[in-house]
């Protein structure tokens, strides 16, 4: 019998999740009660987004502390990897095998959508809630593996920061990687904190419709 090993354990994980997951129709996997209850009163009413993943409008703190990116640079999370741009914000680990390889899935496709507005109207940002494992030339070596583009960063640091920035935007931080709630969790917003939330699974179109938003009120005002 060939031995199992973290490569084929995240492959079996994307292939369980992946048949599941609505690029096409955005946020038919939804999570929780009050996701379930929603969509039933949605379907009830006859309204056009019955089907869409649960989110809701929420204040964040943006903590400008110091974590460290993929290529082993010093940055701090509010002025250097926000600064003005639109940010979406995923939690992750690079040895998770459930759910957060879906969300890293779906900045892969993202990134594509985005073109050229990554990283200079929009960075992705994917936080490591393992920094003891997840260190710059293991986040390094799973980004090559994602291809991820300029734009998409990677952080991980010293664990206390790590835990402020977590918080700070709604994110339940564990000092032990194993009693991680293992939640997904995607967020969208900007410097002015208005946020959005979008629980389980939500497609890449999806979030891109709330990107696009958020950029479309920049430019009115």
């Amino acid at each position: 019998m060939a031995p199992v090993t973290l490569g084929s354990l995240v492959l079996c994980a994307i292939t369980f999740f992946l048949p599941l997951y609505p690029f096409s129709s955005p946020g038919a996997l939804e999570t929780g009660g009050r996701a379930a209850s929603a969509s039933g009163t949605a379907e009830a009413s006859g309204a056009p987004d019955a089907q869409r993943s649960d989110e809701e409008l929420i204040k964040v703190t943006l903590h400008d502390l110091d974590l460290v990116d993929q290529d082993g640079n010093a940055v701090k999370f509010k002025s250097d990897i926000i600064g003005d741009r639109v940010a979406v914000i995923i939690p992750f680990y690079t040895t998770c095998t459930t759910s957060y390889p879906i969300l890293i899935f779906m900045f892969t496709r993202l990134q594509e959508m985005l073109g050229d507005r990554l990283g200079r109207e929009v960075v992705l940002v994917s936080v490591s809630v393992d920094p003891k494992t997840d260190i710059p030339v293991r986040l390094k070596a799973f980004s090559r593996k994602q291809k991820a583009r300029s734009g998409w960063v990677f952080l991980s640091g010293d664990r206390y920061n790590l835990g402020e920035v977590l918080l700070g935007v709604g994110v339940l931080f564990s000092s032990n990687v194993d009693d991680h709630n293992h939640i997904p969790i995607t967020l969208v917003g900007n410097a002015r904190d208005e946020w959005r939330r979008f629980h389980g699974f939500p497609s890449p179109e999806q979030v891109l419709e709330e990107i696009d938003r958020l950029l479309k009120g920049r430019q009115e005002t």
